[in-house]
């Protein structure tokens, strides 16, 4: 009896299987290491554990981008946000009234460098003469699509009298193309309206324009007066989360866009052109008249 049972051991480690060698594991395209998580339960819970917690931490960065996001970037009645407005550069002279809290300009290249900078636009007050282009840049905020169905100038007021006292920068291209217009305004129409540069029809009668979330459009408006001095905002009507929406679009500074006419002859008090480094005075223009390249000194 003692004898036999010192000999079990022996037919038991005889019978159990013999281990499998690191080379006929990769043979048969199992990895050693998935062997011992097969003979090791616990190593599976640690397993289950991470993966949890890697959902979670990304969940989390995905909470914590999202907290970076804009304000009400998702909202309801949100879903365009406007990037910026500016005046397109060398789109038509700019006219500062007298009595405006415009500094005094030394170089055409700074007055120039002036009427294009958005700050000083945002703080002095200046007037478009008989042309301009608005370039308007817009994004989408939410993910489900926001549909613009109309943009439209709107005057804040009856239009008035021609300005004639003031300082005009001469801001045109000289001898060159440009972009091309996309949109137009007469705002001493009866009735303002966008329409196309390409064949003069109202823009929105037939056409949309849509915004997915991240997508961004630059809308170039041109406006003219002949003579009228006009005030004016631009609404866009749009369509968010399935309802109608309004905005309305100003100039930087939160100020409404000026328009004024051309009057006959030189009347301003100072014309900076790119031809001279000092203004011309009404008087100097007809010394020009007999010179084409007289500039005051």
């Amino acid at each position: 009896m003692t004898r036999q049972r010192a000999e079990e051991p022996e037919e038991a480690a005889a019978e159990a299987p013999a281990p499998v060698p690191a080379e006929d594991v990769r043979r048969r395209g199992v990895l050693p290491w998935t062997v011992s998580l097969l003979k090791k339960p616990t190593a599976w819970v640690v397993g289950v554990v991470l993966v949890a917690l890697g959902a979670t931490f990304g969940s989390g960065l995905q909470n914590l981008f999202t907290g970076l996001l804009p304000e009400g970037w998702s909202d309801p009645g949100k879903g365009i946000h406007l990037v910026d407005v500016r005046r397109q550069e060398m789109s038509g002279p700019v006219l500062i009234p007298d009595g405006a809290s415009a500094a005094p300009f030394k170089s055409f290249d700074q007055a120039r460098s002036a009427v294009n900078d958005l700050d000083w636009q945002a703080k002095h007050e200046w007037y478009a003469v008989e042309n301009v282009t608005w370039e308007v840049t817009l994004v989408g905020r939410h993910s489900e699509d926001v549909v613009i169905t109309d943009l439209r100038p709107k005057r804040s007021g009856p239009c008035t009298s021609i300005l004639r006292q003031g300082t005009v920068v001469e801001d045109v291209p000289q001898g060159g193309g440009g972009d091309k217009i996309l949109l137009r305004t007469d705002l001493g129409a009866p009735v303002p309206a966008l329409t196309s540069e390409e064949d003069g029809s109202p823009y929105f009668t037939s056409r949309t324009v849509t915004l997915s979330k991240g997508e961004t459009v630059v809308i170039p408006i041109t406006a003219t007066s002949s003579g009228p001095t006009c005030r004016w905002v631009l609404v866009v009507d749009y369509v968010d989360h399935g309802k109608r929406e309004t905005m309305t679009i100003k100039a930087p500074g939160g100020r409404e866009f000026g328009i004024t006419g051309t009057p006959e002859g030189h009347p301003y008090r100072l014309s900076w052109i790119h031809e001279c480094e000092r203004a011309m005075r009404p008087e100097d223009w007809a010394e020009r008249k007999k010179d084409k390249n007289y500039c005051p000194r």
